[in-house]
């Protein structure tokens, strides 16, 4: 039938892993030519460990569309479904005291003998249909709507329905545009309503994948008693689970238009948008401590994402010369909109969920400087005194007490009592930036792309020794060139405190003196090339022909130290990881040729 198509497509993913651990004595010898064991981890006893892991991943989705159109009116129906399911197992074993060293297999051990295995698995199903309807390429609209489940739930919470509608308007093809449309090629307003379900929540661990099933451990010979000279195996007490477990929602509205002017050299894009996750699975309830172990978690909370995205771009030709540009800017904040603690302010952590939160909050005390002597330390303690640290001293940090009570303190770390503790930056990246730049010439060609963030704080936290260098003891700090800059009586306009190995604790507390700019505008690539005239390639059977020079990542704009790089950091605090401390970026500068004939 015209117009009638259908699809079928699948998808396989094999994972297979082998993990063996063998641990042999080693021996040293001294000058006496006699052996000195190096202990193994077990002293003179081998040891062996084998492990065997797979998981296999399958994927089908089955559809069908009808496309029809009648005179002005143009529609498309389409129908599916998709299947996707894990199935994962696992094994191990050990042992001691191999029979012999020069084969360290399993077969070969003799003591200690023990073995586990797991199976897992888990499947996502889904239905869904869509309507796609234009009237003369001027009115627009879709409908679409979706019944997901998850083995991730019980039988009455596994299914959801998730519809979504969104509506678009061709301003520029409508009759009472006239003459501006000359001038005005594409102008398209849109709008959009949606929901989704989510099963991946943070809140997750990647074993649970039966959040609603009660889990118990069993330990062989692990009890810390002996009947008969023998370790009993033991058992404990599952945690409670919770049965009503369910989707999570992502609504999304999103308000957009498109526009193209001046026979569309200019274009761009714009849209507003708002996520909603309602029923988000968040840490559980506080229910004290007459409960006797912790509550499950459950969908107990929202969170809305907003923002907007930008798109700009202009492309003209002047003669042989041809030349554009593209500008795009995007910002986002996400925050708690409704979590159960109202009435439990007290309790609610400054560093957890709380009503009201911005998402990668840092927290912090206020200082003001190095103390130049003993007596600005001392005249500045008599009523900003840490509660921590001790034998403060000149090069030392000063702390302010905020609250006015003479001693600087976290408090209980809570809403209600935070002590001098107060939020000093946010380490969400906003207003991520990218630029394109491209020019062409007479065969020479050149483009420059930018990419950035403009606005991001981050905190290294007590014992970060790529930012603090000293640190813990001589073994576990760093001494980079930025480090040398350090508190002494001749160097009193230092950067950095006076370092100690130990009490790291005293002055490198998360605080507005050492908050960092994670801002950045990075040159990812730039690249010159020529393409050689068609009328010198004919001749000898080469149909294209371009040489080129490129360097990617050529520079950094930050006010960040060189040992970081801010491309590299991750989420902070309790939403995240990740500070920076990667393998050195690369510079890499090539020459090549693309050939064809």
């Amino acid at each position: 039938l015209k117009g009638w198509n259908i699809y079928a497509e699948g998808a396989l993913r094999l994972t297979n892993n082998k993990t063996t651990q063998n641990k042999i004595p080693i021996y040293n010898y001294n000058v006496a030519n006699e052996p000195m064991l190096r202990d193994s981890g077990y002293g003179t006893e081998t040891y062996v460990y084998d492990n065997r892991y797979h998981q296999n991943y399958y994927a089908v989705n089955v559809y069908t569309d009808y496309t029809r159109s009648f005179g002005k009116h143009n529609g498309k129906v389409l129908l599916g479904l998709n299947y996707e399911r894990y199935n994962q197992d696992n094994m191990w074993a050990s042992g001691t005291n191999l029979t012999t060293e020069d084969k360290p297999f399993l077969s070969q051990t003799q003591s200690n003998k023990k073995n586990s295995d797991g199976y897992w698995n888990r499947a996502t199903a889904g239905y869904f249909g869509r309507f796609n309807y234009d009237y003369d390429g001027k009115y627009l609209a879709e409908f679409n709507i979706r019944y997901d489940g998850s083995s991730r739930f019980l039988a009455d919470k596994r299914w959801a329905w998730f519809p979504s509608v969104s509506l678009g308007w061709n301003i520029a093809r409508e009759e009472f545009f006239g003459k501006a449309s000359e001038t005005v090629n594409t102008l398209k307003l849109r709008a959009s309503w949606g929901q989704l379900g989510n099963t991946s929540s943070n809140y997750y661990s990647f074993w649970d994948w039966y959040p609603f099933y009660q889990q118990q451990a069993i330990n062989s010979a692990a009890s810390n008693w002996l009947i008969n000279g023998e370790k009993q195996n033991i058992s404990s007490l599952p945690s409670i689970v919770n049965a009503s477990m369910t989707w999570e929602t992502v609504e999304t509205w999103d308000i957009g238009f498109d526009f193209g002017v001046f026979n569309n050299r200019l274009t761009g894009t714009f849209d507003w948008y708002s996520r909603t996750t309602k029923d988000m699975i968040g840490p559980a309830p506080i229910l004290g401590s007459v409960l006797g172990t912790n509550a499950p978690k459950t969908n107990n909370c929202d969170m809305r994402t907003s923002g907007w995205e930008l798109e700009i771009g202009w492309r003209d030709q002047i003669n042989d010369f041809k030349y554009g540009a593209r500008f795009n800017i995007s910002d986002n904040r996400s925050k708690i909109l409704n979590y159960p603690y109202d009435g439990l302010f007290e309790n609610q952590s400054i560093y957890g969920y709380y009503n009201g939160k911005y998402l990668n909050e840092i927290w912090g005390y206020e200082s003001i400087g190095l103390a130049s002597s003993k007596e600005e330390m001392d005249s500045w303690l008599a009523n900003n005194k840490p509660n921590w640290g001790s034998n403060w001293n000149e090069g030392d940090v000063m702390y302010k007490d905020v609250n006015n009570d003479g001693i600087v303190t976290p408090g209980a770390s809570t809403l209600k009592d935070h002590g001098d503790l107060k939020r000093i930056g946010n380490a969400t990246p906003r207003y991520r930036v990218g630029l394109n730049l491209d020019a062409a010439y007479k065969g020479f060609d050149f483009s420059v792309f930018f990419q950035g963030v403009l606005k991001r704080d981050w905190a290294f936290g007590s014992g970060d020794a790529y930012f603090w260098g000293a640190q813990g003891n001589m073994w576990q700090s760093a001494c980079f060139e930025d480090h040398l800059d350090y508190w002494t009586k001749e160097n009193t306009d230092a950067y950095y405190p006076k370092p100690y190995f130990g009490d790291i604790r005293k002055n490198q507390q998360t605080q507005t003196r050492y908050l960092q700019s994670a801002a950045y505008l990075r040159c990812k690539n730039i690249q010159l090339g020529y393409t050689f005239p068609k009328s010198l390639l004919t001749p000898a059977g080469i149909s294209n022909l371009r040489v080129y020079l490129s360097c990617d990542n050529l520079f950094t704009i930050t006010s960040l130290t060189d040992i970081f790089d801010p491309e590299a950091f991750g989420g902070y605090g309790d939403e995240g990881w990740g500070s920076g401390k990667t393998y050195p970026l690369q510079r890499t500068i090539s020459v090549g040729v693309n050939l064809s004939f």
